[in-house]
């Protein structure tokens, strides 16, 4: 029998609720499974938030988006055409630049040639990259932290059944951890008896001015459990 999603969600926030406690300003913490987000961030709701007072960073916000079996597809690394031509856009630029065929637009007299070297250099080596790279994790998404990132935090954590992760292959297994991993998502795999293991941890976002608590419905509670 597969893990029910709420399962998934329970186990995941219990267990990080007790990891980010040992930060908490006098252990107090708000945690809370199917957290929106206000209206004007897009209602959307976090399958878990955890929120507490860091002892170095003041008011601190974790969210979670939780999958399970029944949402296989979410968790499958696909092509994103817009990243690859981006990044290849950025290669050949930057292979360009390494060149020295820039200093043909300052340098050469002839206008044709001045233009069109710099300019094949960055095209050839833009196709070049993105034909031999067109399979990196660099140029894949997954759906699931497409929707993570909808909610707002200092950490995002991603939570799977791990019967869920079963179903894909070992190729896509890798890909996923290094896509979360290339941008700075938590993830843990929680097994059929409840157990929970930290696949990787999540890196720490900052924000600069205010904090992530404004971002959800639940802000005045957040405040009110904290204080």
């Amino acid at each position: 029998m597969h893990l029910l999603e709420i399962t998934v969600q329970k186990e995941a926030l219990r267990y990080l609720e007790k990891h980010y406690r040992k930060r908490a300003k006098r252990s107090i913490v708000f945690s809370k499974i199917e957290v929106g987000t206000k209206q004007q961030y897009g209602g959307k709701r976090a399958d878990g938030v955890i929120a507490f007072r860091h002892y170095f960073w003041g008011n601190y916000l974790v969210s979670i988006e939780a999958k399970s079996f029944k949402t296989l597809p979410a968790i499958q690394p696909v092509l994103d055409t817009k990243k690859l031509l981006w990044n290849s856009f950025l290669i050949g630029f930057f292979c360009c630049l390494g060149s020295g065929a820039i200093w043909f637009l300052i340098k050469m007299e002839d206008g044709y040639l001045q233009f069109i070297t710099p300019l094949n250099i960055w095209v050839i080596s833009a196709i070049v990259y993105g034909f031999f790279t067109c399979n990196s994790y660099r140029h894949k998404t997954v759906a699931v932290i497409q929707q993570l990132r909808q909610y707002p935090g200092n950490e995002q954590w991603l939570a799977f059944s791990k019967d869920s992760l079963t179903k894909i292959t070992a190729q896509q297994k890798k890909q996923l951890l290094r896509i979360c991993k290339y941008q700075g998502i938590g993830v843990v795999v929680v097994t059929k008896v409840g157990k929970v293991k930290i696949w990787r941890k999540a890196s720490r976002s900052w924000k600069f001015f205010g904090d992530y608590f404004k971002y959800y419905s639940k802000e005045k509670e957040i405040r009110r459990t904290l204080s």
